[in-house]
C-alpha cells in the first residue's frame, strides 16, 4: 500500500541549534547528522567561545553533504 513508500521519502527537518560551535553544540550537531533521520542542521552562534573550526571537524567526520549543515554568525540577542 501506501504506506510503505514514506519510509523511502522520509521527510527531511531542520533543527536549530544556538550554541552550536561550542563544544557542546558541535557534538549535538555530530550526533544528529550521524542520526538515520535526514536533519538539517542550521547552526547560529555569535563565537564569543567558540569556533567555526569545530563546525569544519564536524563535516569531516560526518562525511555529510555540506547542505545538511549551515553556520549563520550572528547572536539570537539582536533584534534585527
Amino acid at each position: 500500500g501506501i504506506s510503505g513508500g514514506n519510509q523511502q521519502q522520509q521527510q527531511q527537518r531542520t533543527v536549530l541549534v544556538t550554541g552550536g560551535a561550542g563544544y557542546i553544540g558541535s557534538h549535538t550537531c555530530l550526533e544528529l547528522l550521524n542520526s538515520p533521520h535526514p536533519y538539517k542542521v542550521v547552526v547560529v552562534d555569535n563565537l564569543d567561545n567558540s569556533s567555526e573550526e569545530s563546525l569544519k571537524r564536524v563535516k569531516e567526520l560526518t562525511g555529510c553533504d555540506p547542505k545538511r549543515l549551515a553556520f549563520r554568525n550572528c547572536d539570537i540577542r539582536d533584534k534585527e
